[in-house]
């Protein structure tokens, strides 16, 4: 039997077990989140720099064109474009930053340096197949030449002819892609536009756009609060895009989702810029999804992201004189007048009216959807598939002869795919830095409790055991009465 001393003994040690586990856990969060800051946040030698820097993740970006099949059709204004999907043409990408310095307000400024490889392995062909495209530069210098008067677009249309621009043209997919081809339109475009970016005469889609970046970006490093971390300040040395109408539409929204602020338990939405699409994104929560034993959050895009100011007014400052039906976004003021415009592949969630006007799409969610996977913790984006088609927006102009029987339409080019997945390597940096030191620490505190509690309850009870028990010698003496 416990004496007293001892049962108050085992109620005090019991007691304080449970009281330091409690006090450990009502005080975790905020020990988890120190410690977690001193990993992520964008400071030499942290975790989170190491992958912000160099990102470790093998990076894909597959290109779709797509092939017209009647271009004779659609010359004589009496076809719909019939049009017929080629790829994937598949490079494998390294993002790294470069030019990084720090500032004094917790900000770090950097390039990111983007090189793509082409891996034929991977790929539906060589990069030297030919596919029967528009003639983009010509596409770009009529919708230039709309603001000016007649006897200019004349001339500009006789020129054309003399340099045998058409509107529809055969080029490689290395022409088309990184490489680019000579083209008399872009020789002569800085005369009149002396922004555009595009040298020695020489246009493709992604050109300037291998072994280089998109700018100078600042952003917070996160050592003065993770909610900032990899939160663009500015881009190019300006605190907000000119492109848009609106002030919120202008705004830095997010990070460039590669890494971002940890997700908070209530948050239903993710937002991020990129400058692919001139303005900031934002994708909704719609599950928890594991890879590879890491947990994380997805997020995607709704019918919502592109869609017009009618039926989404917040996107109403993204408007422009196009006018155009939910599912696709005019970016040709960030595209140097190209009546470039985005939308998801195939128009997935675009307006009925852009499948009907061409032959040969078919959108479906599991090849054209876009989403991100966020590790909640951290913030670090473990998978991703990045999806947006390329449009030109086709119409007549008065005075051009190379587009005189063109259909007014929405005219699909190729669509990108930016992918990439967790590897075991970062997901086990996850488990072992992450994951396991947060186990042991609720093992512990659970365990100070839950064996507190269990040594309390347990004096509890050898103490009402012990008083039942004296009080039933008090009332039964066990010493005999002598026999006279």
């Amino acid at each position: 039997m416990f004496s007293r001393r001892k049962q108050i003994v085992c109620l005090s040690v019991g007691a304080f077990l449970a009281i330091i586990g409690i006090i450990f856990f009502l005080c975790f969060p905020v020990i988890f989140n120190f410690l977690l800051k001193k990993q992520i946040a964008l400071k030499n030698g942290t975790i989170g720099y190491n992958v912000w820097q160099d990102i470790p993740l093998p990076i894909y970006q597959r290109l779709y064109f797509f092939n017209i099949t009647n271009p004779e059709g659609i010359m004589r204004r009496k076809e719909k474009p019939r049009l017929k999907e080629i790829g994937p043409y598949t490079f494998k990408s390294r993002w790294v930053k470069e030019a990084i310095t720090w500032h004094p307000n917790g900000t770090v400024s950097f390039k990111e340096i983007r090189t793509f490889v082409f891996l034929r392995n991977e790929s539906i062909g060589s990069q030297d197949d030919q596919i029967v495209t528009l003639n983009a530069p010509l596409l770009l210098a009529a919708n230039f030449l709309k603001t000016y008067d007649l006897p200019v677009r004349l001339a500009a249309s006789f020129l054309f002819g003399v340099a045998g621009e058409r509107l529809i043209v055969k080029k490689s997919i290395k022409q088309l892609a990184f490489d680019g081809y000579r083209d008399i339109i872009i020789l002569l475009s800085p005369l009149l536009k002396k922004d555009i970016p595009f040298k020695n005469g020489l246009f493709s889609w992604l050109y300037g756009k291998n072994d280089t970046d998109d700018g100078n970006y600042t952003v917070w490093s996160g050592e003065d609060g993770l909610d900032k971390l990899n939160v663009i300040n500015m881009w190019n040395g300006k605190e907000s895009l000119g492109f848009w109408s609106g002030k919120t539409c202008n705004m830095f929204n997010g990070s460039n989702a590669e890494i971002g602020p940890p997700i908070l338990p209530y948050q239903r939405t993710y937002t991020f810029f990129q400058s692919v699409f001139c303005r900031s994104i934002t994708l909704d929560y719609v599950t928890d999804i594991e890879h590879l034993g890491v947990d994380s959050k997805r997020f995607m895009t709704t019918n919502l992201t592109f869609a017009n100011g009618t039926d989404n007014p917040a996107n109403a400052c993204f408007s422009t004189e196009m006018k155009l039906a939910s599912g696709a976004q005019d970016i040709s003021r960030c595209q140097y007048g190209a009546p470039v415009v985005l939308s998801f592949p195939h128009f997935y969630f675009g307006d009925p009216s852009y499948l009907n006007a061409v032959e040969g799409l078919h959108p479906n969610s599991s090849r054209h959807s876009f989403h991100i996977d966020v590790e909640p913790n951290t913030g670090f984006s473990v998978d991703a598939r990045v999806r947006f088609q390329v449009n030109l927006f086709v119409q007549r102009v008065p005075g051009i002869s190379q587009l005189a029987n063109v259909p007014k339409v929405m005219f699909p080019v190729f669509w990108a795919e930016i992918a990439f997945s967790l590897t075991d390597e970062l997901a086990n940096i996850f488990k072992t830095k992450i994951y396991q030191p947060k186990v042991l620490a609720f093992s512990f505190i659970f365990g100070c409790i839950g064996l507190g509690s269990f040594i309390w309850v347990l004096a509890m009870v050898l103490m009402c055991y012990s008083k039942k028990e004296n009080k039933t010698v008090r009332m039964h003496p066990t010493e005999r009465t002598p026999l006279l």
